[in-house]
C-alpha cells in the first residue's frame, strides 16, 4: 500500500510539474518580442509610423514590438522575410502602396500573392503626399516649376521611395497632368532619396510627409503643393495642388498590419484590439500628426475593404500610365 501511494505520488508530482513547465514554456511564448517586418529603411514615413504606433501597441500587449527593417524589390524583400516566419503571431508584415497593391500592376512577376498570402489585420496611418524640389533648382510655386519645364525643355529627374512606391505613381500621374516630363530615379526609399534631393541628384519628389516636412520647414528643399483636399496646418502657406489649378490628384501614403495566411484568427484580433486602443491615445494622435500623419483605425474587415478600393483605384492607373518597374 505505501508503494502504491508513493508511486501516485510521484506521478501526482510529475504532472504537477509538467504542467508549470507547459504553462511557463507559453507565458514565454507569450513575452517573446512581436516582430514588424517594414519594407523600407529608417527615417521614411513607414518607419516613423510604425515605431510609434509599435511602441504603444507594445505596451499594451505587454510585449516588446521590434521593427526590422528589409529594404528593397519595392517591399518584396521585406514580404518574403515576413512569409518565411511561422504563422504564429509572432511575425507581422507592414504593408503599404507599394507591396499590397501597385506591385501587381507593374511586375510581370512576383514571388508572392499579396491578396492570398496575407490577410489585414489593422491600418496604422496615412500620409498625403508634398511636391518639393531641390533648393536651388529655381520655382517657388506649382506655376513657376512648370514655366521651367517649358522653357529649359527638359525631363526633371523626379525621385520616389521605390519603383512602383506610390511616390512613383501618384508622381508619374500629376507630372503628366501638369505637363511636363520626368526622368524616374528610384532609391531604396524616402530618407535616401530626400538625402540625394538635398545632394541636388534629383530635381522634384512627391513625399509623405513625415520623410519631408521637417527638411521642408528647415529650407533644405522646397514644398510646392500638397496632394491633398486641404492644406497641412505645419505648413500652411503651402497651398493643395488643386489650388494650384490641378485638381483630381490626391494621393497618400498608407501603413497597416498584415498577417501572413494561417496566422490565428485570436492573434490578429489581439494585435487589431492593441493597435485601435493606441491609436485612441491623444499622445500617439499628436505624434502622428505632428510628422505629417492620420490615425487609420478599424477592424481587419475594414483595413481589407480599403485595400481593395486602392487596387481599384490604382492599378488602372499603372496600365493607363504604362508604368512597369525600372
Amino acid at each position: 500500500m505505501m508503494r502504491r501511494n508513493l508511486f501516485r505520488a510521484l506521478i501526482g508530482t510529475t504532472l504537477i510539474a509538467a504542467a508549470a513547465a507547459a504553462a511557463a514554456a507559453a507565458a514565454a511564448q507569450n513575452r517573446a518580442p512581436i516582430r514588424f517586418v517594414v519594407p523600407y529603411p529608417a527615417g521614411g514615413a513607414a518607419d516613423q509610423i510604425t515605431r510609434l504606433v509599435a511602441n504603444e501597441a507594445g505596451q499594451i500587449l505587454g510585449t516588446p514590438v521590434v521593427i526590422d527593417n528589409k529594404a528593397g524589390a519595392a517591399g518584396m524583400i521585406a514580404a518574403e522575410t515576413a512569409l518565411r516566419a511561422e504563422p504564429d503571431g509572432k511575425t507581422f508584415f507592414v504593408g503599404s502602396n507599394a507591396p499590397m497593391v501597385i506591385n501587381q500592376a507593374i511586375y510581370a512577376k512576383m514571388p508572392y500573392d499579396p491578396e492570398k498570402d496575407f490577410v489585414p489585420v489593422v491600418g496604422m496611418g496615412k500620409s498625403p503626399l508634398l511636391l518639393v524640389t531641390r533648393k536651388d533648382l529655381g520655382p517657388k510655386s506649382v506655376a513657376e516649376l512648370i514655366a521651367l519645364s517649358k522653357k529649359t525643355d527638359v525631363r526633371f529627374a523626379m525621385g520616389s521611395a521605390s519603383s512602383g512606391n506610390i511616390t512613383h505613381l501618384a508622381g508619374e500621374g500629376a507630372s503628366r497632368a501638369m505637363g511636363f516630363r520626368v526622368t524616374h530615379v528610384p532609391f531604396s526609399g524616402s530618407a535616401p532619396a530626400i538625402t540625394n534631393m538635398m545632394g541636388n541628384n534629383v530635381d522634384i519628389m512627391y513625399d509623405a510627409l513625415p520623410s519631408c516636412v521637417q527638411q521642408a520647414k528647415a529650407g533644405r528643399i522646397v514644398p510646392l503643393a500638397i496632394l491633398d483636399s486641404k492644406r497641412f496646418p505645419q505648413i500652411p502657406n503651402v497651398p493643395t495642388l488643386k489650388e494650384a489649378g490641378f485638381p483630381g490628384n490626391d494621393a497618400s501614403a498608407w501603413f497597416g498590419v498584415m498577417a501572413r495566411t494561417g496566422t490565428p484568427r485570436a492573434a490578429i484580433d489581439s494585435m487589431n484590439k492593441a493597435v485601435n486602443e493606441a491609436l485612441k491615445r491623444p499622445e500617439l494622435i499628436a505624434k502622428l500628426n505632428n510628422i505629417g500623419a492620420q490615425p487609420m483605425p478599424g477592424s481587419p474587415e475594414a483595413f481589407g475593404s480599403f485595400i481593395a478600393a486602392e487596387r481599384a483605384r490604382w492599378i488602372p492607373v499603372a496600365h493607363l500610365l504604362g508604368i512597369k518597374a525600372d
